[in-house]
Formats: structure tokens, sequence, C-alpha cells
């Protein structure tokens, strides 16, 4: 064996020895002196349900509400929007906005944004809405009854904490308003909290406002008291990782009392399970006239589940929305006659001359949306065959991770592999490093 080979055998096999030396704070020379070797092994990220205590400053929640909150009307649309309406919500009065109401609109208003989805499948994006896009679905048409905007409330600067059990509380201040009729009717909700237990139970929470409209007569407009109101329940995590997860919000069999709305239908007619969002939550729509569009009334019934939330604890490392068509339980293609069927008829209004058919039942005496007992299907209706869910998506979800899967684990194992494999790394060049100095290894290359 040549000389050179020997030394690049030598220099092999003294890496392989360093890489099998347990850890130290030195390392021996053949002289009796210590060369100091300090070795710093990452520290393990600890995950939602294990650790210590976390602080939030910076929490995200991104929510589509549900599909009709972004679907097409006869009217118009409805719409999501950041803040509230123009500088002090108020709009003069029920009626549809036109292009001179573009300063009634905000694409974001402190800490809310409201995204769009633009483009279908992998090549999807997320733009901030604009009064010219709001009711802009993502292949860039209007949107109509078949189709939906793609947009979701985003909400960044949460704070609260994350405890050692998995429990979290979390508190947003900002609003986002939902239209409904092109501006006929909406309501507000306003400083968001979370809290889950450390089952991932809980409640999402806000103040609601508004305005009372009637559709008997469109000049009755009141604004209506704050109001403490319950979004949505929780029994669980859908998802979860160390950065945040999905929450998909209770609806199938929920019970409600309407009062002398229009009932709830508790059956399962083929399109959507039946159910309802939180009983002070329809509570306060009976005074804005919606009660119908958040319980299963019988009209366009699998718009109506609430879409997940998805919960960052830190906007920076943001899970993202949830998956395409992810908008709660029972949300499926609707068929004609069924829940999808919008059926009813109005009375003309401020900006609507003429009768005007709406989804859902059309404006019932005492308040917009609820169906009217003399509601009759029209043509267009019969024609409705599908009512895709919201695609406020997850994007790009075909590329390659930037992390790879080996480091992609929900339980922690991921991070210990990094922490491990660094240790080893680092322990490999420090001891070629004091290996090359005392001459006990030379480069193969090396005359």
């Amino acid at each position: 064996m040549s000389a050179r080979c020997a030394r690049a055998v030598l220099a092999a096999a003294g890496v392989l020895a360093l890489l099998a030396l347990p850890a130290a704070p030195a390392l021996a020379t053949a002289g009796g002196d210590d060369i100091d070797v300090t070795v710093t092994v990452p520290e393990r990220r600890t995950n939602d349900d294990g650790g210590g205590p976390a602080t939030l400053t910076d929490a995200e929640l991104r929510w589509a509400v549900n599909t009709e909150a972004g679907s097409g009307n006869y009217v118009g649309c409805n719409f999501l929007m950041a803040g509230r309406p123009g500088t002090d919500g108020d709009t003069g009065g029920s009626r549809i906005w036109d292009d001179g109401d573009a300063g009634l609109y905000h694409g974001r208003a402190g800490n809310v944004r409201v995204l769009r989805t633009v483009g279908t499948g992998t090549d999807a994006t997320q733009e901030q809405a604009t009064f010219g896009t709001r009711c802009t679905a993502p292949t860039g048409e209007q949107v109509t009854l078949s189709t939906t905007t793609g947009a979701e409330v985003v909400m960044s600067g949460g704070t609260g904490t994350r405890k050692a059990d998995g429990s979290v509380e979390i508190a947003w201040t900002g609003s986002f308003t939902v239209v409904f009729y092109g501006g006929m009717t909406y309501w507000w909700a306003s400083d968001l909290e979370l809290d889950l237990d450390a089952d991932g139970d809980g409640t999402l929470t806000a103040t609601a406002g508004g305005y009372a409209a009637d559709r008997e007569d469109v000049t009755r407009w009141g604004k209506l008291p704050a109001t403490p109101v319950t979004l949505a329940t929780f029994s669980g995590w859908r998802t979860r990782s160390a950065d945040g997860g999905f929450l998909r919000p209770g609806y199938c069999g929920v019970r409600v009392d309407v009062g002398d709305s229009s009932p709830q239908v508790r059956d399962s007619p083929a399109g959507s399970c039946w159910g309802s969002f939180p009983q002070s939550f329809v509570d306060f729509q009976q005074r804005t006239g919606q009660a119908s569009y958040w319980y299963s009334s019988g009209h366009r019934d699998a718009a109506k589940p609430p879409a997940e939330v998805g919960v960052s604890f830190d906007a920076d490392r943001s899970v993202g929305s949830p998956p395409p068509g992810d908008l709660g339980d029972g949300v499926v293609t609707p068929t004609p006659g069924g829940t999808g069927q919008p059926a009813g008829t109005a009375p003309g209004a401020a900006g609507a001359p003429g009768a005007a058919a709406y989804p859902g039942g059309g404006l019932a005496a005492g308040g917009l949306g609820s169906p009217a007992a003399t509601a009759t299907a029209t043509p267009a209706a019969a024609s409705l065959t599908a009512f895709p869910a919201v695609q406020a998506a997850t994007l790009g979800g075909g590329a390659t991770p930037l992390v790879p899967d080996l480091l992609r684990t929900g339980d922690g194992a991921g991070t210990d592999r990094l922490a491990v494999a660094t240790t080893g790394l680092l322990l490999a060049a420090s001891g070629a490093v004091v290996g090359f100095r005392r001459r006990w290894l030379v480069l193969p290359f090396r005359p």
C-alpha cells in the first residue's frame, strides 16, 4: 500500500472513530494538553400538547365563515370585508352598494384582512380583496349561485397563552363584516376570543353588531347594540401541530330555538345535514333578519354549515388556510328541489327596482332572510345542480415541502432526529479540526 493511500485510510478511520466518541466538554491530546470543544445541542421545540407554557404575541386566525358568506344571489352577492362599512358602520339604509360606494368597503382594517382565492388547483394564489373583486370567483368571473368567492377573513396580532397541557386562550383586536344581498343587510364581529381546553374543546366568541333591516319597509334602519355571541363551538382539534391546526365547528345535529322564525328542519335531506350555529348567534341574527341563514330551514342548507377555523400560534409560521372543501360537517353538493334550491321573491327595494328573487326563501316580513310562507321556486332555482364549497385553499398542496418529511412529524420525533444529526456533524467537524492541528490526520491529496 502506498504512503498516500495509507494516509487516506488513516484519515477516514480517524473521522469514523471521532463520530463514535461520546459528547465531552474537551478532547485530550497526546501531549496532555486539553483543547476545549464546545458543542451546543439544538433545543427541542415543544409541541402544543407538551412542554412548558408559551406566551403568544402574534397568533393568526383564518375563517371563511360559511359557503353562503361568499356566494352569489339574485341581486348581487354576499361577501366578507375587513372592519366595518365606511367610517362608522352606517351605510344609511338597506340598499345595494353600487360603484359610488367603493369607500364603504375595506380589504384591510388594522389586524384584519380579507384574502380571496385567485386561480384554481395548484396554480391558486391568494390576494387581498378589493371593492372591485369582492364578488369575483377564483376563475375571475362574477360569482353566481353555483360558485363562491373563495374569500376568508385573516386576523393577526392575537395575544394570549398556550399552556403546558395544550389549552389555549387567544384574543384578537379588530372586526370583520359579513354582507348579504349586496349591502341590504349586514353584521360584524369584533374582538374575537378563542378558548380551548387541553382536549381542544371550547368556543370562539365575539361581540356582534350591525343594523336591523325590514324587507317590508326598507326605510326602517336601526343600529343594534353590541351583543356578546358565540360564533362557533369545538370538540377537539381536527388536525394539530406545534404551530397550530384546524378546528371544525359544531353544526350537524345542533338544535336551536328559533321562536317565530321559520322552523328548524330536523331531518337529513340529500345534500346536507341538519343543524345550527350556536343559539346566542342565531338569537342575534333574529334582529338582523338573517336568522334562517344560520340553521337548517329547508332552503340552501348545504351552504350553511360553518367553515373550518385555522389557528396559527405565530403568524410567521402560519398553518395556512383550511383545505378546500373542509367547510364543516355536511357541506356537500346539493340537489335540485332539496336544500340547494333557492326560492322566493321580494318586493323591489332601493337599488333593486321591481320584484327580485332571493335565495333561501326570500325576504320575509319582519326581517331579511327568513323564508316566507308564500315563497315559490323560480325557473333559475330549478336549474341549480351544484354548489361547490369555498376554495379558500391551502396553496401549493402538490409542491415539495421545504422541510423533508423525515423531520416533519407531529410528535417532536423529527426535531429529535435533527438535533442528533446536527450534534454528530458538529462533533465530527470538531474532531477533524483537532486531528489536523495535531497532525494525526492529513489530507489524502497532500504530498
